[in-house]
This record gives C-alpha cells, sequence and structure tokens, in this order.
C-alpha cells in the first residue's frame, strides 16, 4: 500500500467527518472539527452527533476502530443492506430508513438509504449520497434549533421526511384534480401519462413509508423494556407515518379510480365506434351488391336498354340501403 492509499485508508481516527456536533444539556449545539472528536466524546457531557460519508475509508475505519458502538451495530452501519430495519440491542438502536436525494443543493425524488447507530449519548450517521432531510436538519442546526436527546434529532429528520413527502402528495394531489377537470369537461391532453405517472409515484412512497410504520411500530414495543424513556418518541413518530401513509394510500386509491374511470370511457367511446362503423357497414353493404350487380355487364342485365336505367338501378341501391336502415331500427341496433 503506497503513502496516499495508507492517507485514505487509515490517516486520522476522525478524518473524513462530514459533519460533527456536540449538543450540551440544554439542547444547545456545537460544532466539533473532525480531529476533535474522539477526545470530546470521551471528555465532555452531554450527547454527540457524527455525521459520516460511507464512501470514505477513514470514515469506516473511524467507525471500526473508534466509534464507542458494539461491534454488531458498526457491522450494520458499514454493511450494503438495503432494506429498510430497525434494531435494538441493549441500550443501543441501530437503523436503515429511507431519504430523498439531494443532488447539487438540487432536490430529487430518488430515494436512498440513511444508516444510523444511537445510544443515550451518541448518534452515528451514514450516508452514500447528500439526503435532502439530513440536511435540513443540519440547517435546522445552524440557525439554532436545540435536540436535548438523540431521539429527539431522529425524530425530526423523520418529521423532515415526511413533510418532503407531504410536498409530493400534494403535487401528485394536483396533478389528479387537473385529469379529473378535463374528465368532467371532456377536453383531452396527456390524462393516461399524468394518473400513470401518479400510481406510480404513489406506489413508490406508500411502499416505503408502510415499511417504516410497521418499523416504528414494532421499535415502540422493543423499547418497552430496555429503553423505556423512548416509548413516548417512537410512538409518536409511528403516529406521524401512519397519518402520511393513509393520506398516500389515499391518493393511490383516488388514481386508481381515475384510471379506471377513464379505461371505462375510452372502452365505452370505443365501443361507440365500433358500433358507428358496424352500421355504416351494414347499411352500405345492400346498396354494394345491387351496384355491383349492374355492373357485371353481362347479356340480358336489367336496364340495360331501358332509357333511365342508370337511376332505376339508383332508386334500388338507395331503397335496399333504406330498407337496411329501416330493418336495424325495428331490431334495436343503435
Amino acid at each position: 500500500m503506497n503513502r496516499l492509499e495508507t492517507a485514505l485508508t487509515e490517516g486520522a481516527p476522525a478524518a473524513g467527518i462530514l459533519a460533527a456536533y456536540h449538543f450540551n444539556a440544554d439542547g444547545e449545539a456545537k460544532r466539533i472539527a473532525p480531529e476533535d472528536v474522539d477526545s470530546a466524546i470521551a471528555t465532555r457531557d452531554g450527547w454527540f452527533w457524527i455525521h459520516l460519508a460511507r464512501a470514505d475509508n477513514r470514515c469506516r475505519n473511524w467507525v471500526e476502530n473508534h466509534a464507542p458502538l458494539s461491534e454488531i451495530v458498526c457491522e450494520i452501519l458499514l454493511g450494503d443492506e438495503e432494506h429498510q430495519r430497525l434494531e435494538v440491542y441493549g441500550r443501543e438502536i441501530v437503523g436503515v430508513i429511507p431519504d430523498l436525494q439531494l443532488e447539487f443543493d438540487h432536490p430529487t425524488e430518488e430515494l436512498s438509504r440513511l444508516r444510523f447507530g444511537m445510544t443515550d449519548r451518541l448518534l452515528v450517521t451514514m450516508r452514500r449520497v447528500p439526503l435532502r432531510s439530513v440536511e435540513n436538519v443540519r440547517h435546522a442546526i445552524s440557525a439554532g434549533t436545540m435536540f436535548t436527546a438523540p431521539i429527539e434529532l431522529i425524530d425530526s429528520i423523520v418529521d423532515h421526511f415526511a413533510d418532503v413527502i407531504g410536498q409530493l402528495s400534494e403535487r401528485i394531489g394536483n396533478d389528479l384534480d387537473i385529469v379529473e377537470e378535463r374528465m368532467w369537461h371532456g377536453t383531452r391532453g396527456d390524462e393516461t401519462q399524468r394518473i400513470a405517472r401518479a400510481r406510480n409515484q404513489s406506489v413508490r412512497i406508500h411502499r416505503q413509508l408502510s415499511q417504516m410504520r410497521g418499523l416504528f411500530h414494532r421499535l415502540e414495543h422493543r423499547v418497552a423494556g430496555p429503553l423505556p424513556e423512548l416509548s413516548a418518541p417512537v410512538q409518536s413518530l409511528a403516529q406521524k407515518i401512519d397519518a402520511f401513509d393513509h393520506a398516500v394510500a389515499d391518493i393511490h386509491d383516488r388514481a386508481r379510480l381515475l384510471q379506471e374511470e377513464m379505461a371505462g370511457r375510452m372502452a365505452e367511446l370505443t365501443n361507440r365506434r365500433l358500433l358507428t362503423l358496424s352500421l355504416l357497414t351494414a347499411a352500405i353493404l345492400p346498396p354494394t351488391l345491387v351496384t355491383g350487380f349492374f355492373g357485371m355487364n353481362t347479356k340480358d342485365l336489367p336496364f340495360l336498354e331501358t332509357p333511365g336505367g342508370t337511376w332505376y338501378a339508383f332508386a334500388i341501391a338507395a331503397a335496399a340501403g333504406a330498407f337496411t336502415y329501416w330493418a336495424l331500427q325495428r331490431l334495436r341496433a343503435f
């Protein structure tokens, strides 16, 4: 291993940390320099939030060799599993939860994962790409927001995620409002694409929220014994996720009903057009047979030598069409 590789993988124990904060007993935050993290955790009161980049080998080295967390929690933090999870090990909580990516300070709808390990005085979070809710919490801390415990900061991250999901749900609902207006007024546009996009987005969001809801409800029971002080905050988190999940589920049901309504209208329009085409074909067929008969140009053809024979043939063809139309009406074909 050359000198550069050694510096990148081993380096200073806390090198590569994205952000580190110390919170005093009142919840007031103070930024810590990366090189001071280890000494601060060892000597200061209060609690700490350490935010790391998973792609940085120096941060992985710090988690493995310096983070005051159990081996199993560090293993989950550094693992590659992308499924959501929340586990309790003694008085430690470790989890993998979703968040929306933030690319060059521009929000997207792509989801990624936030990993966290938590004790009563330490919160370690890791991400592969910048995440919107985490950055919102960091901005809130810079603006003076206080957190007296790690669970409050996790609550804020989930709260910001729920707010963003709420904004997405509102936008999806507005798209469905436009589709409804166009449907009731008979105007045509990109309704099919809008509904398909709304259903796809709502399904993706609902899938994430339903998993989170189940995890936090199970966590609520798991912390009751070893961490009873977290029961109320975890219950509050579960209730928030419940509310947003129900709202997204309602939007999904609404999109599904609109899609079914549009499919029914399209089927009705297609059937009406097919009926019109069938009636035209049935009405035109007898005159076509008559004109075909008179167009054979064979000997002894009726009206061949009769003055005005063409008009007689035309009258017979028109009469055949009229009779067919009358017969279809009698049969209530339309």
